[in-house]
């Protein structure tokens, strides 16, 4: 089934070019908290080594403020700017295979994050109340930081290629 461009926009309850413009400044502020935050846990991995309990209890608080104000907001900015851009724009939820991989990869992330990340950081947080005395940080603390991080730098990654690309075609849904 084709349909026309009139079609499109009363499906779609078309907004104005300057209402698209404005969702499309949401999506990239919220991309740019994403981006940034994943940064800010990036240096605060590589750069903090702490060396008692407390600077332990520091880089775990500062991990998770930065998950739940930084990353978490950007994430779900997306995912919110995205569900108008679908709703009132002609590209819609489900026309396009790039589409579709991007919902799923954004909501893949919020859902990891809140299922595996949160309660990762929150018991870090717990275990550095309860320690006396620290070791030296070990390499399996640093890999398992690193890995983390290095997931979160591959998701970015992956939408920003996906979006600028957009590898793949229709679909045969017109949602």
């Amino acid at each position: 089934m084709s349909w026309t461009r009139d079609t499109i926009r009363l499906i779609a309850g078309h907004i104005s070019t300057r209402s698209r413009k404005w969702i499309r400044v949401l999506h990239l502020l919220s991309a740019g908290l994403w981006i940034g935050g994943t940064a800010a846990l990036t240096s605060v991995i590589c750069l903090f080594h702490p060396q008692s309990p407390a600077e332990l209890l520091a880089q775990n608080r500062i991990l998770m403020t930065i998950d739940f104000f930084i990353i978490a907001p950007g994430a779900l900015g997306c995912l919110a700017s995205g569900i108008l851009y679908a709703r009132r724009t002609p590209y819609g939820f489900l026309r396009f295979r790039w589409i579709i991989a991007k919902w799923l990869v954004n909501i893949g992330f919020i859902v990891f994050g809140g299922l595996v990340v949160v309660p990762w950081l929150e018991r870090g947080i717990a275990r550095s109340l309860a320690i006396q005395d620290i070791p030296t940080e070990t390499w399996s603390i640093i890999g398992m930081h690193l890995t983390v991080n290095t997931l979160q730098w591959a998701t970015i990654i992956l939408v920003v290629i996906i979006s600028v690309f957009k590898p793949w075609g229709r679909t045969r849904f017109d949602l």
